[in-house]
């Protein structure tokens, strides 16, 4: 049984009847304790162990556990000392049900059963510590006591933790997702809910393969395996061409991922945060469009055009293939502009862009760079072939009507070709060749195809100029 060897000049416990009510009269910061135990010696050698530490404690008494709940309904201690073997309550049963009425409190099993696996039990049902009858003292019960109590308020101090964390994470806009070391889902937010398709209910413990589409994969896993052994705990992934996840219903939407790692004792933990992106990439998308395309045609408006031009100019240097522009103007637009509006202007300038685009080959480029001007470049494309391109596009010009409103329009085309060579520095300078083989075909009668200088040969004479556009 427990200690009762107590010295003669210390203090008397202080002990309290339940049937007073109330919480047992302490000092400031003295340790309320209920002790529930229905066995009188028991009580009495248990208040003994208890009397050392009489200034910093007292004791109030239930001898069934309908009268300890009772009490706690109406009062409050600090820390409960429960008998398993009560008249009304037997075992791990009477901690469940005191742990059920009171979780905040912290319980000290009273216990004359001495078994490790039951103890584990004992811990499992709600109890912070045990003391086996008949091998604890007073000091050991009070430090089971007071330990109890640190351990409580640590518990209540995670669980709040958790709560909160556990809000924020269902809080967020954002999708939040944990998977274990071999990437299987153990936590998925509400977000994630939302933005996947999937109730966490039904995609816990699965793969997190799941998200990501099939041919993205295997590069995920090799990224996860880097970051996995890498000495960064948190990245985001950014460093990735691109990042798609994949929802039940198999869409797939651009994604942003932030993800982090925590050594467990259990092993490696990933948690990733994830954002959609889709609306993001589309305004992307457009305003590198609106940046880069004249409005009005949907071609590359100069700016991007010259960029593409230098890209095949560095080609030609690198490798030596042909390269080819052509500089085209809308002969008399201006009359156009006069006698139909500028609507048929605008007409005229979308006909040639639509031409441009049936009649080129996907490699090639085009682009207006002001006004009626527009110019193209020809990748791999020699001089003869260069020729052919600017002939087809100005008969289909000529040839063609264009309806406005009360009749139709011809409208015809100048065209100057030049062949890129090694010892342009920029595009610039072929575009400068080109333009002025086009202005020279304007001054030999428009409607037609001048080579530049320096590569003689035939230009092509096309038909007669509409009278509606002369002036």
């Amino acid at each position: 049984m427990f200690d009762s060897n107590i010295p003669p000049d210390v203090p008397r416990l202080h002990t309290t009847d339940l049937s007073s009510a109330a919480r047992p009269q302490t000092d400031e910061g003295a340790t309320a304790i209920l002790l529930v135990e229905d066995d009188d010696a028991d009580a009495r050698l248990v208040i003994r162990s208890l009397t050392p530490y009489a200034r910093r404690s007292s004791v109030a008494r239930a001898t069934s556990l309908r009268d300890a709940r009772a009490w706690l309904h109406r009062n409050a201690c600090d820390v409960v000392l429960l008998d398993l073997s009560l008249p009304d309550s037997f075992g791990l049963e009477t901690v469940a049900r005191l742990h059920a009425d009171v979780p905040s409190l912290p319980l000290v099993v009273l216990t004359g059963y001495d078994d490790d696996d039951f103890a584990l039990d004992i811990l499992a049902a709600g109890a912070q510590d045990y003391l086996v009858k008949g091998q604890t003292d007073g000091p050991l019960m009070w430090r089971a006591i007071q330990h109890a109590m640190a351990r409580k308020r640590l518990e209540e101090q995670l669980r709040l933790s958790e709560e909160r964390l556990q809000g924020i994470i269902g809080l967020a806009q954002d999708a939040i997702l944990t998977t274990d070391e071999n990437l299987n889902i153990t936590l998925f937010n509400r977000a994630a809910e939302s933005l996947f398709g999937y109730d966490a209910d039904s995609i816990l413990g699965r793969p997190l393969s799941l998200l990501i589409p099939e041919r993205f994969r295997i590069d995920h896993e090799t990224h996860i395996t880097a970051f996995s052994t890498s000495e960064m705990q948190a990245q985001v992934m950014t460093n990735r061409r691109e990042v798609m996840g994949l929802t039940r219903d198999g869409g797939e939407f651009p994604a942003e991922v932030s993800i982090a790692k925590l050594h467990h004792a259990r092993g490696l933990l990933f948690t990733a945060v994830i954002r959609d992106v889709s609306e993001r990439k589309r305004v992307e998308s457009e305003l590198r469009r609106m940046a880069t395309t004249d409005p009005l045609t949907g071609l590359s408006n100069r700016r991007r055009f010259m960029e593409l031009a230098e890209t095949e100019m560095a080609r030609l240097r690198r490798y030596g293939r042909p390269v080819s522009v052509l500089m085209l103007d809308i002969d008399r637009f201006k009359a156009i502009n006069d006698h139909h509006g500028h609507a048929a202007g605008d007409q005229a300038l979308v006909r040639l862009a639509d031409v441009c685009r049936s009649e080129l080959r996907d490699t090639d480029h085009v682009g207006r760079l002001g006004g009626e001007e527009f110019a193209i470049i020809l990748p791999e494309t020699g001089l003869s072939s260069a020729v052919e391109v600017a002939e087809r596009l100005r008969q289909r010009l000529a040839l063609a009507d264009m309806p406005l409103a009360g009749g139709s329009l011809r409208m015809t085309v100048s065209i100057g070709v030049a062949v890129c060579d090694g010892e342009d520095t920029s595009i610039e300078r072929a575009l400068g060749r080109a333009d002025r083989a086009m202005y020279e075909a304007k001054t030999l009668g428009r409607n037609r195809v001048m080579v530049s200088d320096g590569y003689p040969g035939p230009f092509f004479a096309g038909a007669p100029v509409p009278t509606s556009m002369a002036g």
